[in-house]
């Protein structure tokens, strides 16, 4: 009897494996067969990809169509050219994320965030190593069964998330709590999304220690300009790097923005205060936007829980960040004096290299 007992147990805890595996570990993609990314500099990649990276952190949305003319005649020179088959998604997701900036809105903008999924699920299962891509992949299928009103692509994307944050919680907690913050104040997720960014910043921006945005200690650490930021390993997301210029200044507006959503508008006030200890700060193209977010941090609390339905216009004072025409600019756009000098001599070609992309 107690040998059946045992083995009863047995099974339900390898059934319970099996569950697990399946529904929380698991990742569908539209790739099929395709397993081995390459690493390609050929003529028409390097030309697509450099030219990614100069409009990207331009900021120029409205060159998307000629970016995407030219990583896709790169990726059907070699479709297994993980470089630009990233970058493809990234453009699609840019196009969707930053939908408030287009001249001409149209309600075709759906069909960016259904391949920016085919794309980081392609990247994904070509090199299943690269939690960021994953944490990617889950963010465009939320998007896109958000507007498709598909729950069931929105629950695979947040497993997806959870897996990516499982796997790398200094990216892949920032990367959906992003997402999540468009949700109702009062949403069950939204709480996690708080609660993520919390931990984020007592882990990444304090050192370890609580974080407090009067504490001269956090101070300290968060206005020390890292000079490589590559050599800190998967720390690297962490700090400003040529990558993202700003992405010390970003997570505190959104971790700002949420608090202030959720109705703790002084908190929120005091992070957004704290951006200004960013290294780069002065450099930023966008802190006019944190510094209405400062003065008006009250009256937001309203302000950003109205919903934004799609295809709205909506001012970038009026929303949370993620849904705002800069909600990728924010992190990623250099300043024209970065431009001309912090970076002016910057090696990406090194800095970029294989080891970033495979993640090796």
């Amino acid at each position: 009897m107690k040998k059946k007992i045992i083995l009863s147990i047995a099974g339900v805890v390898f059934l319970g494996i099996v569950v697990f595996q399946i529904v929380f570990n698991s990742v569908d993609t539209i790739n099929k067969s395709k397993h081995k990314g390459e690493w390609v500099e050929s003529k028409v990649s390097v030309e697509a990809n450099d030219f990614f990276w100069e409009q990207f952190h331009l900021g120029n949305y409205d060159s998307i169509p000629a970016i995407l003319e030219q990583l896709t005649a790169a990726y059907l020179d070699n479709p297994n050219d993980l470089k630009t088959i990233n970058h493809l998604g990234f453009t699609h997701m840019w196009a969707i994320a930053e939908q408030q900036s287009a001249k001409n809105p149209s309600s075709t903008i759906i069909g960016h965030s259904v391949l920016a999924s085919k794309y980081f699920g392609e990247s994904y299962m070509l090199n299943p190593h690269d939690t960021r891509i994953l944490s990617f992949l889950s963010s465009s299928k939320i998007v896109t069964g958000s507007i498709s009103k598909d729950e069931g692509l929105i629950r695979e994307g947040y497993f997806n998330g959870l897996k990516a944050i499982r796997e790398w919680k200094d990216f892949s907690a920032f990367s959906l709590a992003y997402t999540l913050s468009r949700l109702p104040h009062d949403d069950t997720n939204y709480a996690k999304a708080l609660a993520w960014m919390e931990e984020l910043a007592n882990r990444c921006y304090c050192d370890g220690q609580n974080f407090d945005p009067e504490s001269e200690d956090c101070i300290r650490f968060v206005s020390q300009r890292v000079e490589e930021p590559k050599r800190l390993g998967k720390k690297r997301v962490v700090p400003n790097s040529w990558v993202a210029p700003h992405n010390v200044e970003g997570f505190f507006m959104t971790w700002g923005d949420l608090l202030v959503k959720h109705g703790d508008w002084e908190k929120g006030a005091s992070i957004y205060a704290f951006a200004k200890h960013a290294p780069d700060y002065e450099n930023w193209d966008y802190k006019d936007v944190l510094e209405r977010r400062l003065t008006h941090a009250q009256q937001n609390v309203t302000v950003f829980r109205k919903e934004v339905k799609a295809g709205e216009k909506v001012a970038v004072d009026h929303t949370v960040l993620v849904q705002t025409a800069i909600a990728c600019r924010s992190c990623h756009q250099m300043s024209k004096n970065e431009i001309a000098s912090t970076y002016k001599n910057f090696d990406h070609y090194t800095y970029l290299d294989k080891a970033f992309y495979f993640l090796e």
